[in-house]
């Protein structure tokens, strides 16, 4: 897709600030430019551009390219358009950059006979808009439009920020959520907002409060995904699944567009529409936003929700390993003794099997006495689970089952970066433990938490909520599991297919993907 006039030269103005600052300094800063083509794309979602004055907020606006690019998308309206934006940066060294791009926007237009203004405001976007006072109840809405590439970095929960919005988040909340919700409350009833931001907040018990405040409040219209995790912000080294959000204010909830491209060739996306209840799931009441991008991830939805079970229903626990690396360094050991059990981390972990030991330089023992004693495991039946997968790997579960014939000693130590499934107050039968694996370790299973969770890692909170056959197909699969010479993928897949009775069309899909 040819890029624009208006939005190369905001491009331009992105390449000049690339080149005299670092990505290490970008990053501290949250700042990550949108490449033109998407904030074109982005531009374009907008089911409209209203006649009259037309009030834009773009925060955190970095060099304009996405106000440059609604500029872009103005200047071929035959009706002459009156913008107003209101640009956000509080980083100085990017305001004469974004001041070049948006007085280059307001030449492009007067020349189209449109008219723009602009005003740069250099404070803090959320506390600006946020803090009250005794005569001044804060900002009242008063765009008709928004649209953001919000910065991505942690906040801590005491940080003045975190502390404005505790009424919408919790914990150390990422500030790309807070920017969301501030421009909601800014916008006017119908009024449409348009953002890049990585689908974190889609899922999971982390978001859940941010989820119910925002989809209360904003319904949404249209949801962009990238399958891959790099291509959007390849140019500063993101590893994020990153979505586009489009969403009005109020407004009656109707079909939603999912559109998904490879990556920033956004000009043959493909389009399909879907029930809103099936995208946006509040049937739990944690407002889970469900995005599969084509029919056979929509029924491997279904067929996994219709299971009979919740994990946290069953006997079942998830941990997290206790060993925390920097932590734990005094009782680490690189060479087994008579004082020390395994240590195993997130690369000992195979399908089904530990990998013990493995050929890396890390620890790979730790020792047993009175002071280590709360960080060690019984030696017994675990299954373990990789909390974070390496790009390169294809399966974002990865599960195996730990015995005590693993184990040198009585105990053993898990490293943090890795769950374990147990029993509350008795030991995993070796079926249930195969079972557990072989359903977890299935393509419909990671096809489905692919489908549900924008996470990069499997959190123990997501495991407890994931639909799961009852105990006794799962110590029926185990069986069947235990009884083979050797584990193959496929034969796991057709196991697990046949005794959760998923349809043949479906099965006989996955097991192409499973070949894949």
């Amino acid at each position: 897709m040819r890029t624009g006039e208006i939005t190369a030269f905001a491009a331009a103005q992105q390449r000049q600030f690339d080149s005299s600052t670092t990505p290490e300094e970008r990053k501290q800063r949250g700042h990550f430019g949108t490449p033109a083509a998407i904030a074109e794309f982005m531009a374009g979602l907008f089911s409209r551009i209203p006649t009259g004055t037309v009030r834009i907020v773009d925060p955190g606006a970095g060099v304009g390219t996405l106000s440059a690019a609604v500029c872009q998308r103005v200047l071929a309206q035959r009706t002459p358009r009156t913008l107003d934006f209101e640009l956000w940066e509080n980083d100085p060294n990017l305001i004469p950059t974004l001041e070049a791009t948006m007085k280059h926007c307001r030449s492009a237009l007067r020349a189209a006979h449109h008219e723009m203004t602009f005003v740069i405001r250099t404070d803090d976007f959320i506390l600006a808009n946020t803090q009250k006072t005794l005569f001044d109840e804060g900002p009242r809405p008063a765009f008709h439009l928004a649209i953001l590439n919000p910065p991505y970095f942690k906040l801590r929960k005491t940080s003045p920020q975190a502390q404005a919005m505790a009424h919408v988040v919790h914990g150390q909340p990422n500030i790309y959520a807070l920017f969301l919700a501030v421009v909601t409350d800014l916008l006017l009833p119908g009024g449409e907002m348009v953002a890049i931001t990585p689908r974190s907040y889609f899922n999971g018990l982390y978001f859940r409060r941010f989820r119910r405040w925002f989809f209360s409040r904003v319904v949404v219209r249209q949801i962009h995904a990238f399958e891959s995790r790099t291509e959007a912000f390849k140019d500063d080294a993101v590893l994020q699944e990153n979505v586009i959000l489009h969403a009005e204010k109020g407004g009656s909830p109707r079909d939603i567009v999912l559109t998904h491209s490879a990556g920033r060739d956004l000009a043959d996306v493909v389009r399909t529409f879907y029930p809103y209840g099936r995208i946006i799931d509040d049937s739990s009441g944690d407002c889970v936003v469900r995005l599969a991008t084509g029919e056979l991830e929509h029924e491997i939805v279904q067929a996994v929700d219709a299971l009979p079970c919740r994990f946290r229903q069953l006997g079942f626990e998830v941990s997290t390993g206790p060993v925390v690396n920097f932590r734990s360094t005094a009782f680490l050991r690189h060479h087994q003794t008579a004082d020390t059990a395994p240590l195993l981390w997130m690369h000992n972990v195979r399908p089904f099997v530990i990998q013990f030991p493995a050929k890396i330089r890390k620890p790979a023992h730790i020792e047993v006495s009175n002071f280590s004693r709360k960080l060690l495991l019984p030696s017994g039946t675990y299954v373990l689970l990789k909390r974070f997968t390496a790009k390169e790997e294809n399966r974002r579960l990865v599960a195996a089952v730990l015995t005590a014939a693993d184990s040198y000693n009585e105990w053993v130590g898990l490293e943090n970066h890795l769950n374990y499934v147990h029993r509350r107050d008795s030991e995993l039968t070796e079926d249930e433990a195969f079972g557990l694996a072989a359903y977890f370790n299935t393509a419909l299973v990671d096809r489905y938490f692919r489908a549900i969770s924008g996470n990069t890692q499997v959190n123990a909170t997501e495991i407890r909520a994931m639909p799961v056959p009852d105990e006794s197909t799962l110590r029926q699969i185990g069986s069947r599991i235990r009884q083979l010479q050797t584990i193959d993928r496929a034969t796991v897949e057709h196991i697990v297919a046949e005794s959760i009775r998923l349809p043949r069309h479906l099965a006989e899909q996955l097991f192409e993907v499973a070949d894949g």
